[in-house]
């Protein structure tokens, strides 16, 4: 997804954040759904606590069982640690 494309409506939704993904491609994350997927795919070390936190926070977010903001935050979290969030 390019970083202006509008996200999709049918998916929870959380607050957009930007990360910028290893060799500079920028990419808008709108939901858990999006959040999970770069976590499982892009993070280094997946078995970091902090990263396997939001993953799971991301879960439970798509399952009703948390609430999008709370994993945002993980997420948010999740990049910072691995310097992928750009804003």
């Amino acid at each position: 997804m390019h970083p202006n494309e509008i996200c999709n409506p049918t998916e929870i939704q959380w607050q957009p954040v930007t990360v910028r993904l290893r060799g500079g491609v920028e990419r808008k994350v709108c939901g858990p759904l999006q959040g999970f997927e770069i976590l499982s795919r892009h993070i280094v070390g997946p078995n970091n606590k902090i990263t396997a936190n939001a993953a799971r926070c991301c879960r439970l977010a798509m399952e009703g069982k948390m609430s999008p903001e709370q994993a945002r935050q993980a997420f948010v979290a999740a990049t910072i640690e691995q310097e992928l969030r750009a804003n």
